[in-house]
């Protein structure tokens, strides 16, 4: 399997509160940020949004009218 690297910068009082976090759970500090961001994504990946209720929070104090995208550049039919 090919491999890649990735740099991260993340402030010096994160990095802290990691080694900190580290130490308590005996994880690495990159098992612990790679833990995280998995989380992060799969939560991102399996979050499903509903239309109704979508549409149930439009109101007309959030609606906005119609946008003038300027005349067709391309093969637009609109």
């Amino acid at each position: 399997m090919a491999t890649k690297k990735l740099t991260l910068e993340i402030p010096e009082s994160l990095l802290e509160e990691l080694h900190r976090f580290a130490e308590l759970t005996g994880e690495s500090v990159e098992s612990l940020v790679l833990q995280s961001i998995t989380r992060s994504v799969l939560h991102f990946r399996e979050k499903k949004y509903d239309l109704d209720e979508l549409l149930s929070q439009v109101t007309t104090d959030n609606l906005h009218g119609e946008i003038d995208s300027g005349e067709p550049v391309g093969r637009e039919i609109f």
